[in-house]
This record gives structure tokens, C-alpha cells and sequence, in this order.
């Protein structure tokens, strides 16, 4: 995987021990989902456009290293799976090569009203070459 994202782990993500709360996580798995869609000239708001979401319907973390307030981390992001219901992601956070957490997503398109739908035939073609092996 190759660092989609870099951040410094900000004092309000630290909890009263000053170390980063477990939800700061999936806040940076998101961030980099994000910044992993426009690296290869797709948007999340472009699909929402097209009247479909991706709802989270599983999530997993595992923490390696608990993280702290101003640490640099780095934070990977990959598809590991593509169907037209289903779509799944990777992550790996790092701190100077050292991993502290991983873990998964997977995501259901659904449309404005929360139904679930079929990604837009358009995106799945544009996405299935950047699929990663597992």
C-alpha cells in the first residue's frame, strides 16, 4: 500500500490520557478513502450527484500502538473488493514505518431514500482496474 494520506494526530482526537481516542480511526479511514477516490479522478460528491451513497455496513480496527497527540502518521488506503452491491476497503496507519493500526470497511450503495442499489455501471468500470489483490 502507498501512503494516501499524512496527519498529525490533533489534541482534540486524544482522550484524557493523551492518546488518540479509538474513533479518531475511522475518521482517518475515511479521510483517506476520500483522498484514495481523487487520486484516481473520482469524487464521492460526483457519485452522490448521481443520487447514490456509500453506506458503511461493516467496520473493523485493530490497534497495534496506541498513537498521541502530534505524532505524524500516515495512513493507507486500498479497494480490496468491487460488485455492484458491495464495495471493500483496506487501511494501514503508520508511524515512521511502524504500523499502529489496521483494519476494514466495506460499503453498500444506496440511493437517496436509503435503499440499497447497484453502483452506477460508469463507476464500477472506471474502478475495477484499481482493485488490489487481498
Amino acid at each position: 500500500m502507498r501512503p494516501t494520506l499524512t496527519l498529525r494526530v490533533r489534541f482534540a482526537e486524544t482522550d484524557q490520557m493523551g492518546i488518540a481516542h479509538h474513533s479518531a480511526y475511522v475518521v482517518w479511514f475515511e479521510a483517506a478513502r476520500v483522498e484514495w477516490l481523487r487520486a484516481r479522478g473520482m469524487s464521492y460528491r460526483a457519485l452522490e450527484e448521481e443520487g447514490v451513497s456509500l453506506a458503511v455496513s461493516a467496520l473493523n480496527v485493530l490497534y497495534h500502538q496506541s498513537t498521541r497527540f502530534d505524532d505524524e502518521l500516515s495512513v493507507q488506503a486500498e479497494m480490496t473488493e468491487l460488485k455492484s452491491r458491495r464495495v471493500r476497503y483496506r487501511y494501514e496507519i503508520t508511524r515512521g514505518g511502524e504500523r499502529v493500526a489496521s483494519g476494514e470497511s466495506v460499503h453498500t450503495p444506496v440511493d437517496r431514500r436509503g435503499r440499497v442499489v447497484r453502483l452506477p455501471q460508469a463507476w464500477l468500470q472506471a474502478l475495477e482496474k484499481h482493485v488490489a489483490p487481498l
